[in-house]
């Protein structure tokens, strides 16, 4: 027993070896200035003493799941603040901290449930009305959000969050004008307020207010340089004001604070295509000039993790690298080594030959939406964009089925890609009508590896083109996109239809409501256009292992949801 437990026994004691609550409250009061102070592990070795004096002590028990939930250990924090209710389950605070704990472990209706519990004891306890409506309203239940919203701001009229909450519930409700006045609200509140900042810049944009949308994301990013949110939601509004070059400069430093840092993959593991991806794009730019000499050391400590890795775990999708090979790739891993760029072109990207009124009639004349074109861009356009993907060291987002994607937000932002999107709404009003470019992305499939999961886009419009030459499929009746023509229910919120973990709730869907399936056989320079409410995923992929044969999808959303 070391000095301080022995202080600590002493304060225990008293009269006849008794312990007194006194000498307990002291002990605990030690215990939180510890735990104010970051010394967590001094905090836990005091409450865990408490404890062991007194089991049932329902504070003690809070304060040590509220360590555990800092230090990442949710389950444990869970059952430590139940521990705390099953003692004293009259205190709110109880309540909410498990809702908080819940919600960050992704158990939303045990979130849900413990935010109402708080409710019931405290009714005008602003943050769990706060929670429980963010919640609520993620969850696609807009409508009892604003009410939990509004009742917040009858405790609290400066409750900020609650304004911010209060906003977008009203602007998923189509009721923009006032969700504006709520966002202007919360930033009279507090004017550094970033995301109402970026919020009330969105309205202003689906208000068709450019330059008030460009005003306020600037104030966001100057609030918060290094908050790429604001740089992408900037770079997409100067893209709808028609200022390409504003546009690409935004979201490049978007994508240069998420992508061109040089740190360590977190917590050490890397996906095996990302790996083996990045060997061979270094390679392919070493070859074509376009990196130096210097990249050949990066490229060869790339080869020999592979070779370990292989050895090691060859069926694994996700590989745990040591602390020295980390450091070793990451000055290179994650930086755009090569941003590559794809220039407009004066004689423009999209076919001239195309059939627009038969396009048109043949998307209409599906009930739903779901049709392809063929030879959608000029040859000049497809081998620029193919360079460019090829190209671009952008490909830092992983995903379970040995894909790569990169976003508008991450370096997949280059004049060209949108002239093609320009082009394609301003060509085919009857498809596209007033609806702008909302997102857009490229993906890169291994070569014998399932594609993109099931799942439904938020937008009206879906456009999904491919780039890489047909020689490459070893399979021409496939590798295309498979969608089913029953759209997803309207009070689905984006998570439910845009999960993999909810194939099996779509699966269930699409067979009670009789839906068929249409497989679209890949071809190159084919667009396949449908409406975004589609349930749809990338059908079987086989293609040849190369990297210039690796399969190359380009995706660009149009319109929101509501819209359609």
């Amino acid at each position: 027993m070391n000095r301080a437990d022995r202080r600590r026994e002493d304060k225990l004691q008293r009269e006849g070896g008794r312990i007194t609550q006194a000498a307990l409250s002291r002990l605990l009061q030690e215990g939180r200035a510890h735990h104010q102070a970051g010394r967590l592990t001094e905090a836990a070795t005091i409450y865990q003493t408490v404890l062991e004096q007194q089991p049932d002590h329902a504070e003690a028990a809070h304060l040590l799941g509220l360590v555990a939930y800092r230090s990442g250990r949710l389950d444990e924090a869970c059952e430590l603040i139940r521990l705390a209710i099953r003692s004293d389950n009259a205190q709110p605070t109880y309540y909410f901290n498990l809702g908080v704990v819940s919600q960050r472990k992704g158990a939303i209706a045990e979130a849900a449930e413990a935010y109402r519990e708080a409710i019931a004891r405290q009714p005008r306890h602003v943050d769990a009305l706060v929670n429980l409506g963010n919640l609520l309203r993620e969850q696609g239940q807009a409508a009892e959000a604003v009410e939990l919203y509004r009742r917040a701001l009858a405790a609290n009229p400066a409750a900020v969050e609650a304004h911010n909450g209060l906003g977008v519930a009203l602007k998923e409700q189509g009721l923009a004008r006032e969700a504006i006045e709520e966002y202007r609200e919360a930033l009279r509140l507090k004017p550094g307020h970033v995301e109402a900042q970026n919020n009330l810049g969105l309205a202003w944009m689906e208000s068709g207010r450019l330059d008030e949308a460009v005003a306020a994301f600037e104030r966001a990013v100057h609030t918060e340089p290094a908050n790429p949110k604001g740089h992408y939601h900037l770079g997409l509004a100067y893209l709808w004001k028609g200022e390409i070059e504003a546009a690409v400069a935004s979201l490049k430093r978007s994508a240069d604070i998420k992508h061109d840092h040089g740190r360590p993959v977190a917590g050490g593991t890397i996906s095996r295509a990302r790996l083996k991806h990045e060997a061979e794009q270094v390679g392919y730019l070493i070859k074509e000039g376009l990196l130096g000499p210097d990249s050949r050391d990066y490229l060869d400590r790339l080869r020999r993790i592979r070779e370990k890795v292989d050895a090691a775990a060859p069926h694994s999708t996700w590989v745990s690298l040591q602390a020295d090979e980390t450091a070793a790739i990451a000055p290179s891993l994650n930086r755009i080594l090569f941003p590559s760029r794809a220039d407009r072109l004066e004689a423009g990207a999209l076919n001239p030959h195309l059939d627009v009124a038969a396009i048109e009639a043949d998307y209409h004349r599906q009930k739903p939406e779901i049709m392809y074109v063929d030879h959608l861009l000029t040859p000049e356009a497809l081998a620029a964009m193919r360079r460019f993907c090829l190209e671009a060291t952008i490909w830092k987002k992983e995903y379970e089925n040995g894909y790569l994607g990169a976003f508008i937000g991450d370096g997949f932002a280059t004049p060209l890609l949108f002239q093609i999107a320009e082009e394609l709404r301003l060509r085919f009003p009857g498809i596209f009508k007033e609806h702008r470019l909302t997102q857009a992305w490229s993906f890169k499939h291994d070569s014998a590896r399932r594609g993109l999961g099931m799942h439904a886009d938020a937008a009206a419009v879906n456009v999904n083109f491919w780039i890489t030459p047909d020689e490459a499929n070893l399979d021409p009746e496939t590798g295309g996109l498979v969608v089913w023509d029953k759209e997803a229910p309207r009070d689905w919120n984006f998570k439910a239809y845009n999960s993999e973990k909810n194939r099996g709730k779509i699966l269930d869907f699409l067979e009670q409501g009789g839906a068929k399936m249409v497989r679209i056989p890949y071809r190159c320079n084919r667009a396949v256009i449908f409406n975004s409410d589609l349930f749809h995923e990338t059908d079987d992929v086989r293609f040849q292992d190369t990297y210039l044969s690796r399969r190359i999808n380009i995706t660009l959303l149009y319109g929101f949801r509501a819209q359609s």
